[in-house]
């Protein structure tokens, strides 16, 4: 059937030449967009351009991988077309496949009103399955030197969903894999993953048990069932027109199987990526997907995105410089229209508490200047270097925030506050035993280990919920009592129809005592518990129920506090992704820990290109004599021209150093050498 003409939207014309090419294609698309090129802008354009041509709104699929990202999109779209148009499923790989199985949960073997658990809680299941499975740690060579085996085997049942293994399939999968890694000379671990296997299978038996579905379950299931059911993938596909993708480059095979198999009728595949930007293989991304996009699709386009709106040039050329000698990139060149701005600040401190020092009288500095706290953000490889900077910007009274530290909903206060709204929700369901483990004697009722013991036998005999069985257990008096008292409170919450989700969340914390718990501690953090205790029930008030709180929360990126204004920000170089500032500070380039003797060589080149990427006007990159050994600087430091970077702080004076001319690397003696010292006026190296 014909289209209507397309109807002109102001977002169109607002694009460069090529953002504008890659929105106007139809089939298989691969917009190559490098760092601050407008991928997000190009990705919007292409959605609205769509459904000016005509398609219906309910029919286009977008997914991304951060709720910031969905969220923004959907915000872009909003305006450039209004409320009505609206596409209807835009959001993250795992948003839209809870959404996809909550339509038909029976596909994972799952009831309607399944909880999702986030990673804390799926650990703390799989604690217990490795315990009741009482599996030695020392037939498990990785295990037994791991730190932490249950983190391991949760990551290898990971990585079992990512590659769309079943647990009945698992045992097979694993000896083909180990058999490959064999013959190609490659290592694998291959005793862990054969311990793995019949740990995933109670695993998931546990999981369905509780009516429960992991963060892999959300993909795993409707992709292995559209792979195997065709008219249950005929019926999904037919839903959507065309399929979009934002950051191509970090799908696994789940993700890239489930696009391809909600595309594979209309052929309306349109992805967002950059090569240059892949860097998380560690967590099961597959860069091969981008890369041999055009050999999947020969009739397929592709559009380089080159033109960067965020960065000046001495910026980008180092960015480009240091990317450039990645061999097997599929190969652009960021440029901007910007002027050529401050060259790349070098600095050489003697050790790690110098370098914190150094920089955050820098930033001291320049907030004097009148550099706001929130323009300005220090990202470094590893966490282990985030320490030596807290201690400095404290004593300094500099206000920062760690982002990704520990995450808002994952904090005690907030998961003990969910875990009464999931009991009072679902009282009577073994869906919510977790959350009654978690609570039940916070604050204390005297359900220690022995009634809890009691709890979980008087349950599975009577194959009920462990929050029904208080009522015919063999307690303790006192604790009976208590137990029927928190009982009666929390279904009389549960009962209460009218209330808010955030009236059901403040009822819950006053009557079983919770909040008075906290305000008679004495702890430092009490304070900050009961302040984001009040921002959970400002961000319950957006929730028309609770299940749709407890999803949000399972499947949040970030906490509400990490987008606080006016406050220096201090991330991993992973976290960064995505976001800009305009001043940065990346320390830590030492030859040994940047790149680290661990990784892919490759991959870490590229985290060093979106390092530098972040910065919008100033860079400044530094390194130490002395950390954990004597130290060399890092390669990516001599990568970077000489004409795009300087020694020591940009001070007004040395601004009009030609681009051209070498700089000599200072070495400061101390912080006070280093701030009283002319740029330029240093020891070679």
């Amino acid at each position: 059937m014909d289209r209507p003409p397309e109807r002109p939207l102001p977002l169109l014309a607002d694009l460069t030449a090529a953002q504008s090419d890659a929105a106007r294609q139809d089939g298989p698309v691969l917009v190559l967009a490098g760092a601050g090129t407008g991928k997000t802008k190009t990705l919007t354009a292409a959605i609205a351009r769509r459904i000016g041509a005509g398609v219906t709104p309910s029919r286009i699929l977008a997914v991304t991988f951060t709720n910031k990202a969905a969220r923004e999109m959907t915000e872009r779209i909003a305006a450039a077309l209004g409320e009505s148009d609206q596409p209807g499923w835009v959001g993250t790989f795992h948003g839209l496949g809870a959404r996809q199985l909550r339509i038909e949960p029976e596909v994972a073997g799952l009831r309607p009103g399944f909880d999702i658990l986030d990673a804390d809680d799926s650990r703390r299941l799989l604690k217990r399955v490795v315990k009741s499975m009482q599996i030695d740690a020392a037939i498990d060579e990785g295990m037994a030197s791991s730190r932490d085996p249950i983190k391991l085997m949760a990551k290898r049942i990971e990585t079992f969903k990512d590659n769309l293994i079943a647990p009945e399939d698992a045992a097979l999968r694993v000896e083909g894999l180990i058999g490959a890694a064999t013959r190609e000379r490659r290592p694998i671990d291959a005793a862990g993953f054969r311990a793995a296997v019949p740990v995933y299978a109670e695993y998931q038996r546990r999981l369905r048990e509780a009516n429960a579905a992991d963060f892999g379950d959300l993909l795993l299931w409707p992709t292995l069932t559209m792979q195997r059911d065709e008219t249950y993938r005929l019926r999904w596909a037919g839903r959507f027109d065309c399929v979009l993708a934002d950051e191509y480059q970090d799908v696994c095979y789940v993700q890239y199987a489930w696009l391809r198999l909600l595309s594979a009728d209309h052929r309306q595949l349109f992805c967002v990526g950059d090569d240059d930007q892949a860097i998380y293989s560690w967590r099961g991304s597959d860069l091969a997907y981008l890369r041999r996009f055009l050999r999947e699709y020969p009739d397929g386009r592709l559009i380089r995105l080159e033109e960067n709106f965020r960065s000046t040039a001495h910026i980008l050329d180092a960015a480009n410089a240091v990317i450039a000698h990645d061999a097997e990139r599929m190969g652009k060149t960021l440029f901007t229209r910007k002027p050529a701005g401050d060259l790349i600040e070098i600095l050489r401190f003697p050790d790690a508490g110098a370098e914190a020092n150094g920089i955050a009288d820098e930033i001291q500095r320049r907030h004097g200047e009148g550099v706001g706290w929130d323009d300005m953000a220090i990202l470094y490889r590893s966490n282990f270097l985030s320490r030596g900077f807290e201690e400095a910007m404290m004593r300094r009274r500099i206000p920062y925030v760690l982002i990704g530290d520990v995450g808002f909903y994952q904090r005690a206060e907030i998961k003990d506050a969910l875990a009464y709204l999931r009991i009072a929700t679902t009282p009577d369901d073994v869906q919510s035993d977790d959350a009654l483990r978690r609570v039940i004697n916070i604050p204390p009722r005297g359900f220690g280990p022995k009634a809890l013991d009691e709890l979980e036998a008087e349950a599975s005999f009577r194959q009920s919920s462990l929050f029904r069985a208080i009522e015919t257990a063999d307690l303790p008096t006192k604790c009976r009592s208590a137990g029927l008292h928190f009982i009666d409170l929390i279904r009389a919450v549960g009962r209460d129809t009218q209330a808010s989700v955030a009236d059901q969340i403040s009822t819950l914390l006053d009557q079983t005592g919770y909040r008075a718990m906290l305000r008679a501690s004495r702890a430092e953090t009490t304070e900050d518990r009961l302040e984001n205790l009040q921002e959970l029930l400002e961000i319950a008030a957006g929730f028309h129920t609770a299940r749709d709180l407890l999803d949000h929360a399972a499947l949040a990126t970030s906490g509400p506090g990490e987008d606080r204004v006016d406050r220096v920000k201090m991330m991993t170089l992973h976290k960064a992704k995505g976001l800009e500032f305009p001043h940065i500070f990346l320390p830590g380039w030492e030859a040994g820990a940047f790149p680290p003797p661990y990784g892919d060589v490759a991959e870490e080149r590229r985290l060093a290109y979106v390092a530098l990427t972040r910065g919008m006007r100033r860079v400044t990159v530094s390194h130490c004599e002395y950390r954990r050994g004597y130290e060399a600087p890092s390669l990516y430091v001599d990568d970077i021209p000489a004409a795009h970077k300087m020694a020591g702080w940009l001070r007004a004076e040395s601004r009009s150093v030609p681009v051209g001319r070498r700089e000599p690397i200072l070495s400061p003696v101390n912080d006070l050498e280093m701030l009283g010292r002319r740029p330029g006026v240093g020891r070679w190296h």
